[in-house]
């Protein structure tokens, strides 16, 4: 357990540490500033997966007239449901999993944020 917490730590925490000290040096040595660019610098970059996992809720939620229809004809038959429902995802593209995997990646960058934040406000 205490090389996963090493591994944290030197791999999120520390390095968003040190960006988060070098954004105060640069701005002026206000620890707002470096905050609101810091946590902008992290958005842009988990962008692209809060866009995935939009896109993927998106088409979760129209297909939920049909999931419905879906319970409402193999009514009591958990086979039936979850095989049909399956066969509406392949035809349709979508991953039932698909909203979670961006998910998955942005909890631990904003979990890291956080620390990076408490350990540098601790500090000063």
């Amino acid at each position: 357990m205490e090389f996963i917490s090493l591994i944290w730590t030197e791999v999120v925490i520390r390095p968003m540490t040190n960006s988060l000290v070098f954004l105060y040096a640069i701005l002026f040595e206000n620890f707002g500033v470096a905050i609101i660019f810091f946590t902008f610098i992290i958005r842009l970059a988990t962008f692209p997966l809060t866009v995935k996992q939009s896109r993927m809720t998106k088409k979760m939620g129209v297909l939920q007239p049909r999931l419905k229809e879906i319970n409402k004809k193999h009514k009591g038959d958990r086979q039936a449901i979850s095989k049909e429902t399956m066969k509406l995802y392949k035809e349709q593209g979508i991953s039932p999993f698909g909203c979670l995997g961006p998910f998955a990646l942005q909890f631990p960058i904003f979990i890291g944020m956080f620390f990076a934040i408490r350990d540098t406000l601790s500090t000063t």
